[in-house]
C-alpha cells in the first residue's frame, strides 16, 4: 500500500501504494475489435511523446442502473510498432487512492520494453484522478492546536466530516468499492476493442487485479502482482506487525554491520527514548522545508516520528538513513528524519484521493478486522487500526460481494513479486495468493522493499513473462543479486575529532547514490 504520512488525519488519508460489462461465458477472440470510443492525441506528465486519451461515461450505481453518471479518464500509451499485439497491458494503481493516469513514467520504467508491440492502458479508477476524483483536505499537522492530542483528533474528525459532506453532493460514496470499479474497467476494455488483456497491479492494485481476474477471467491473458495486498488482508490490521518486522530487520542489519554498529551503539535505546519523550511531551521545532527551503515551525509528535520511520521502510535506500537520522533526532535535530517524509509529501497531498480510499477501506477492510494481540507490535502498536477505525465511524459504507474476502481461484499465468523488506505487503501475502493461483510463480527480492517491478532485472523478467504468458522458464535468481543498501554515514571534515556533538552535525544530510 502507499506509505503513510504524519498526523492523525493525514495518516488516515495516506497510510493505505491501488463497473459492468457482463461476461458472455464464451471464450472471446484474441483479435481486437474496433474501438467504440474516440481516442484523441494528448499529452501527459513526464512522457515526451504524444499519447492517446479518451473518456467513457459509466453509471455510478450499477445495481439500479439509475441516477448519476461519471466519466472514466483513459490514457493509452500506444504501441510503437505498426503491427502490434492484440492484448495490451492494463495498469492497476496502488493506494487505494492513486490515479493510474499519473503513473505514466512509472509504467514506462517497468513496462517500456513491452510498449513497442503492446498498448499500455492507464485508467483512473472511479474516485481517483479525473474519474470523479474524491479528495479530502488533510489536516495541517503544524496548526496551532496540533500539539494537543485531543485538539488534534477533534480537528481531524471535523475535517473528515466536512469532506464527507462535500463529496456526498457529487458522489454516492457507497459506489466506489473495488468490485464496482472493476466492472468499469471491463466496460472500458470492451469499449476500447480489446478481447483479452494483461494485468499489472502494484500494492492495492494487486487486489484490484485479482478482483478483475475473479469477475472477468475470460478476458485475462496474464497477470503480474507486485506487493500482494489481497482482500483477505483487512487493511491495516497487519501493518504494525509487518512494519515492525521490517523495522526489526533494519536494526538487526545495523547491529551486524561493523561500521553501523560502531557508529550507532545505542541505536535501539536512543529510539526508545525518543518515543518515550515525545509521548510525554510533543515538541515544536523550527525546520526548513526540505523541498522549498522555507523555514516553518512544525509539531513533532510520537505519531509523526513513527510515520517518518514507516515511510522510510518502504524504500531500503531511505531505511539506510534511519540510524543516522534517528540518532540526530535524539539529539534534537529532526531535519534529516523529516526530510524523508518531505520526499513523499507533495505526492501524498496532491495525488492520493482520500475519499476513494475511505470508501474502499471502510467497506472492504474495517468490517473484517478482529482484535489480535499478535498484530500489535512495537513500535507501531495500534496506531494504524485506531486511525482507520476512527475515519470509518461516519463514512458511508458500501456492500461487497459475499466472495470478496476469498482468494480468487484461477489457472491463468500469474507472476507474483514480493520484497523481502516490504513493511506492508511482505512475501507471506504472495505465498497466500499462490495457493489458489495454480499457474503462478512467486519470486522474492530479499533486499527490496515495497515494489519490485522496477528493480534490477525485474523489468526483464516481466517482459519475458508477458511475452510468453508463461512462468515455465522464468529464473528469478537475478533478484538475489540485488544488494541491501549500505547504511548512510555523513561526511566529516578530514581530521575532525569524533565527538557525539560533531557526529551529530555532519555537513550533509543527503542520501548517497
Amino acid at each position: 500500500m502507499q506509505r503513510s504520512s504524519t498526523t492523525s488525519a493525514r495518516s488516515v488519508s495516506i497510510i493505505l501504494l491501488l463497473a459492468l460489462a457482463a461476461c458472455t461465458g464464451n471464450a472471446p477472440s484474441d483479435v481486437a475489435a474496433p474501438s467504440a470510443i474516440s481516442l484523441r492525441n494528448c499529452r501527459v506528465a513526464n512522457i515526451d511523446s504524444e499519447v492517446k486519451c479518451a473518456t467513457l461515461e459509466v453509471i455510478e450505481n450499477r445495481e439500479t442502473q439509475q441516477g448519476r453518471k461519471i466519466n472514466l479518464n483513459i490514457v493509452v500509451l500506444p504501441a510503437g510498432a505498426r503491427i502490434k499485439e492484440a492484448d495490451p497491458i492494463f495498469l492497476f494503481a496502488g493506494g487505494p487512492g492513486q490515479a493510474a493516469s499519473e503513473l505514466a513514467r512509472e509504467a514506462m520504467a517497468i513496462l517500456g520494453g513491452l510498449n513497442a508491440k503492446r498498448d499500455i492502458v492507464l485508467i483512473d479508477q472511479r474516485g481517483t484522478g479525473k474519474s470523479n476524483g474524491l479528495n479530502c483536505k488533510p489536516a495541517d499537522p503544524d496548526a496551532e492546536d496540533s500539539i494537543d492530542p485531543v485538539s488534534r483528533d477533534q480537528i481531524a474528525r471535523k475535517l473528515l466530516l466536512e469532506c464527507r459532506d462535500a463529496l456526498m453532493k457529487r458522489a454516492d460514496l457507497t459506489q466506489y468499492t473495488t468490485t464496482i470499479a472493476m466492472a468499469d474497467i471491463d466496460a472500458a476494455r470492451a469499449a476500447l476493442g480489446y478481447a483479452k488483456i494483461n494485468l499489472w497491479g502494484g500494492s492495492y492494485g494487486t487486489r484490484a487485479a485479482m478482483e478483475y481476474l475473479r469477475r472477468y477471467p475470460d478476458h485475462v491473458r496474464s497477470v503480474v502482482l507486485d506487493g500482494v495486498a489481497p482482500a483477505t488482508m483487512a487493511l491495516p490490521a497487519t501493518f504494525a506487525r509487518d512494519a515492525g518486522a521490517a523495522f526489526g530487520k533494519m536494526l538487526a542489519a545495523c547491529a551486524s554491520e561493523t561500521q553501523c554498529a560502531t557508529r550507532f551503539p545505542r541505536l535501539k535505546i536512543d529510539i526508545d527514548e525518543i518515543f518515550a519523550a515525545l509521548e510525554k511531551s510533543p515538541r515544536k521545532v523550527m525546520l526548513a522545508n526540505a523541498l522549498s527551503g522555507v523555514p516553518r515551525e512544525i509539531v513533532i509528535t510520537k505519531e509523526r516520528v513513527l510515520m517518518a520511520v514507516f515511510s522510510s521502510l518502504y524504500v531500503p535506500e531511505f531505511a539506510a538513513l534511519l540510524p543516522d537520522s534517528l540518532t540526530r533526532a535524539k539529539l534534537g535535530d529532526f531535519a534529516p528524519l523529516m526530510s524523508v517524509t518531505a520526499a513523499f509529501g507533495g505526492f501524498d497531498e496532491e495525488k492520493m484521493f482520500a475519499g476513494m480510499r475511505f470508501s474502499v477501506v471502510c467497506a472492504e477492510d474495517i468490517p473484517q478486522i478482529r482484535r489480535d494481540p499478535s498484530m500489535v507490535i512495537a513500535p507501531f502498536g495500534e496506531i494504524f487500526v485506531r486511525e482507520f477505525s476512527k475515519a470509518c465511524e461516519n463514512w458511508p459504507t458500501g456492500v461487497v460481494p459475499k466472495d470478496f474476502a476469498l482468494l480468487p481461484r484461477s489457472d491463468k499465468p500469474v507472476l507474483i513479486l514480493s520484497g523481502g523488506l516490504d513493511p506492508v505487503t511482505p512475501p507471506v501475502f504472495g505465498d497466500e495468493a499462490k495457493k489458489t493461483l495454480t499457474n503462478s510463480l512467486h519470486l522474492i527480492a530479499n533486499n527490496v522493499g515495497h515494489g519490485v517491478s522496477s528493480r534490477g532485472c525485474a523489468p526483464r523478467l516481466i517482459k519475458k513473462f508477458i511475452e510468453s504468458a508463461s512462468v515455465a522458464e522464468l529464473d528469478g535468481k537475478c533478484l538475489d543479486r540485488l544488494p541491501r543498501p549500505m547504511f548512510y554515514e555523513p561526511m566529516r571534515e578530514k581530521g575532525a575529532v569524533k565527538t557525539e556533538s560533531a557526529e551529530a552535525a555532519p555537513r550533509t544530510h543527503g542520501a548517497t547514490k
